[in-house]
């Protein structure tokens, strides 16, 4: 994982889009557990180091497997629970993501591909995404924060990371030969962030199935299109931020003939909201997230089977009623 820039640390925002905790869990374990226990910005805010960002991340897993919070950070305290402890002892450069980004930031493509080419040669796609490529995105976010960085430099380290992520997806895309289901991926209007479109798509590829990545900043009308012409098996969306997520979740519960999954930092802190127009979240790790999109998606198309067979194979229910019988989300 990479190293904050500087001093500076980590946001709440940033760990929880890294960790796939929720910011008001984050302070709800500070106050109750005594940990994270991140330091703080002249202005006051949050800044957690690398080291607990790495924890948070191996809690985060632990929990889904069922363990309890108390006992994880008991465990951490005793040494028995570290950042690497679920990575199978293999070692990645904490510094790698940095090193990616400081070659960046003056111009260097020629040695920030050699560090990229490094990892490629020891990772297999996915790790190289959750390791290194979605820190690096996320670090990218918060040297911007801290003004840390110029608008030039920092499209410049976007481009190389995205291009990169494009040119994994392209591989692997050429060796999947018989995808399974078919999944449009995008991001709404609005939503600049390309990253977790490409990283998704990524995923669902190496899972056998077909993604149609059609970018950013998207009207909901060309998604219904979309929809419509192509006839995917879901809608996954991106949101980075929340802005007019109201609006935006108003507009995608429109949408019913597929799931319509949401997912990204925004997520975390708004599944509620999303379970409540009909949409299903995804949070955590991209891997949890994609296998939940994958089982989801299969069971929501199983209930529509079989409340079709029952009404003579006519789609009765047009409607968020529809969405909601077929899909779980009642």
């Amino acid at each position: 994982m990479a190293e904050a820039h500087g001093t500076g640390g980590y946001s709440i925002a940033a760990v929880s889009k890294l960790t796939g905790i929720s910011c008001h869990a984050l302070r709800v374990w500070e106050r109750r557990y005594g940990f994270p226990a991140p330091e703080r910005s002249p202005s006051g805010h949050r800044r957690y180091p690398t080291e607990q960002v790495g924890v948070l991340r191996e809690i985060a897993a632990q929990t889904q497997a069922g363990h309890l919070i108390g006992d994880l950070i008991d465990g951490y305290r005793a040494g028995s629970l570290t950042a690497s402890s679920l990575q199978g002892g293999e070692a990645v450069e904490p510094l790698a993501a940095t090193v990616l980004l400081d070659l960046l930031s003056v111009g260097d493509l020629v040695g920030a591909q050699a560090v990229l080419d490094r990892f490629l040669a020891r990772l297999a796609p996915f790790e190289m995404i959750e390791r290194i490529i979605e820190p690096a995105l996320v670090e990218v976010g918060e040297r911007w924060f801290r003004r840390e960085s110029s608008i030039y430099q920092d499209r410049c380290a976007v481009g190389c990371v995205l291009g990169q992520l494009n040119r994994l997806l392209d591989q692997v895309r050429r060796v999947n030969l018989n995808p399974g289901r078919r999944v449009l991926v995008g991001a709404v209007q609005g939503e600049l962030h390309e990253g977790g479109v490409l990283m998704v798509s990524l995923a669902l590829e190496l899972a056998g199935w077909r993604a149609i990545p059609i970018g950013a900043d998207v009207p909901i009308l060309d998604f219904q299109n979309a929809v419509e012409a192509w006839k995917p098996d879901a809608l996954a969306l991106s949101f980075v931020l929340s802005r007019n997520i109201n609006k935006r979740f108003a507009e995608l519960a429109s949408i019913t003939s597929v799931p319509v999954f949401v997912g990204g930092r925004s997520i975390v802190n708004h599944q509620r909201l999303a379970r409540r127009f009909c949409l299903i979240p995804l949070t955590g790790s991209l891997a949890a997230a994609s296998a939940e999109l994958i089982a989801e998606t299969e069971r929501w198309h199983g209930r529509r089977s079989r409340v079709r067979s029952q009404n003579n194979g006519a789609d009765s229910l047009a409607s968020p009623l529809w969405n909601r019988m077929v899909g779980g989300n009642a």
